[in-house]
């Protein structure tokens, strides 16, 4: 197929010269001025056009600049007899003309010149494709290691949900010390994924071992350190990921040559190891398990000092311990303080009637998360209550308890914040779920869809500028932002307090997760998942639309699309009467 090109003049004679003399090679097309020639490139695809400069209206220079747009892979050749001289070098040099020919024009040598020019169009249009080709096959990767990760973290999740949740941490404070760091996008990007996966080989790793209450045998040892050489295998069948296979292979390589597989030492461990080393020491250090207690900040942060220059890298540990965002929020947790109120006393007055104080507390996450604190002080992670009522009844019986005043601030969320309102609904949202699908008592699912974003809170009060950047983002990008900036997000924070107020492990968990749709196997979090989504929808077809909740998942609650309709109906005429919300 011949090669279309447009040739612009408002000199009919020029147009006709111009034509005979490329009609026969090419399909040409003719424009007495630059509008008309705008035009016919909306319509045709051209490689390439001729102009003259001085034209009314449009010059010949305006026309190209205004087709670099439109067609940018076309050439742009200007005839020009006299021309404001600056106009046409800078032309030139933005590359918005391939060549100028004076006028009066040779014919030989200006075919000579379109015949290079197509060659060139040739040339730009072959590199243009490849491009494309490249940027396609790069996206395809993208997914694949997208889709390696999303089933790495399933399985992690299915195996073990500590395991999930640790990955979960361990990538945020690896990815803190990185930026602290000062690394690249990319290399962040690298060790981010890297400290995700840095465990996945643990999934071939005997349970009996990884839950075991006494110490290893020499034998067992063995067995659970070739998890980070499975895991290397693992990633390494996708050549793309060779680097997140090696950063997960030595991640167990200590500064000073006595780690494992291969006793590397100092620089020679790749630094994503080092980082990651350093991550996972101190989530293992801060989180219980059965076998051991969880040490607090402050010790576990006095460990890593103690060892740094023998089994972790110096420069990493200060990193680590320069995270002042983190320090912040456990000295916070610690304390009990979860964000700011009105009132200084943690706890509403133990003289009222105890319908009255069960009202109170439900209408308020801080509240409610104090009471059951206080409830809960003397209980484990099985036997604490997550049932606002049971707590509030303890209350009335141990008024005289002594209560810990917590750190009061200027700021506070009052009845009319949005997050708080969010909160009510998530609640309500989440006791009806419990009511029809009977996965959870709808008293502990009332609970935990009021505090579900109690991480949020304290956020807001201890980093009010930093997070009015980040509340308006989307749930995956927030995430990403909130991890960079204080080292983990705020379901994770989330997690902690509700961890420190007592409530049942499995609700502590379903906390962490419940952003994480894609990667939900828990019945609890997926529950607290669609109650935050209907809490999010301003009207009920809204929750027939949501692409996250196929018909499979939402069997797994028991549900179909028309009951979150018509969830979504109760709770929005539920919160509207504040008296029946709080009742």
């Amino acid at each position: 197929m011949p090669y279309k090109i447009l040739i612009v003049d408002d000199e009919p004679a020029n147009l006709r010269l111009l034509e005979r003399l490329f009609r026969r090679d090419f399909e040409v097309l003719t424009a007495i001025s630059g509008l008309e020639a705008l035009e016919l490139l909306g319509q045709h695809d051209m490689a390439l056009l001729i102009t003259d400069q001085r034209m009314p209206g449009m010059t010949g220079i305006e026309l190209l600049k205004n087709t670099v747009a439109l067609r940018p892979h076309m050439v742009r050749i200007i005839l020009t007899g006299y021309t404001d001289m600056s106009a046409l070098v800078e032309a030139i040099n933005c590359g918005h003309v391939y060549k100028y020919v004076t006028k009066p024009w040779n014919n030989d040598e200006l075919r000579l010149t379109v015949e290079r020019a197509l060659e060139h169009y040739e040339t730009t249009k072959s590199r243009h494709e490849f491009e494309q080709a490249n940027k396609r096959l790069s996206l395809h990767l993208q997914e694949m290691t997208s889709g390696v990760v999303r089933a790495a973290a399933s399985a992690l999740e299915a195996k073990d949900e500590y395991l999930y949740g640790h990955a979960r941490r361990v990538r945020g404070y690896a990815t803190a010390i990185g930026r602290r760091m000062r690394l690249d996008v990319a290399k962040l990007e690298d060790i981010s994924l890297a400290a995700f996966l840095h465990d996945i080989g643990k999934i071939g790793t005997p349970e009996s071992l990884l839950m075991k209450p006494a110490q290893l045998t020499d034998e067992e040892r063995t067995i659970v350190q070739l998890h980070s050489e499975c895991g290397a295998r693992i990633l390494g069948e996708l050549p793309e990921m060779a680097e997140i296979a090696d950063a997960v292979r030595y991640h167990h390589e200590h500064f000073d040559g006595t780690g494992y597989p291969l006793g590397l030492k100092g620089e020679r461990i790749p630094l994503a190891s080092r980082i990651i080393l350093v991550a996972d020491a101190y989530d293992v250090m801060t989180n219980p398990r059965p076998f051991r207690n969880a040490s607090d900040h402050e010790a576990a942060i006095a460990q890593l000092r103690s060892e740094s220059g023998k089994q972790f890298d110096p420069s990493v540990v200060e990193a680590f311990c320069g995270l002042e965002a983190l320090a912040e929020i456990r000295r916070c947790i610690a304390l009990g303080y979860w964000g700011p109120r009105p009132s200084t006393n943690p706890l509403p007055d133990p003289r009222l009637p105890l319908a009255a104080l069960v009202r109170e507390v439900k209408a308020d996450p801080l509240l409610a998360a104090s009471v059951l604190r206080y409830a809960n002080a003397n209980c484990d992670a099985v036997s604490g209550t997550a049932d606002i009522w049971t707590a509030c009844a303890q209350i009335i019986q141990e008024p005289t308890r002594d209560v810990e005043q917590t750190t009061t601030c200027d700021h506070y969320v009052d009845e009319g914040d949005e997050l708080l309102k969010h909160s009510l609904r998530c609640a309500v949202a989440a006791e009806q779920l419990a009511e029809r699908s009977k996965v959870i008592a709808p008293a502990d699912a009332y609970t935990f869809g009021l505090l579900h974003n109690i991480g949020e809170f304290l956020l807001r009060a201890l980093f009010p500028e930093e997070m009015e950047n980040i509340l308006w983002l989307a749930d995956t990008m927030r995430t990403e932002r909130e991890v960079a900036a204080f080292g983990l997000d705020h379901c994770q924070i989330g997690q902690w307090i509700l961890e420190s107020c007592g409530l049942p492990r499995y609700l502590t968990a379903a906390v962490q997760a419940h952003h994480d749709v894609p990667r939900i196997n828990d019945r609890a979090a997926l529950l607290l998942y669609v109650a935050d989504a209907i809490a999010r929808s301003k009207e009920p077809e809204e929750m027939a639309a949501h692409d996250a909740l196929s018909a499979n998942r939402l069997a797994v609650l028991g549900l179909t699309r028309g009951d979150l309709s018509e969830i979504h109906r109760q709770v929005t005429a539920m919160v509207e009467d504040s008296h029946t919300v709080c009742a």
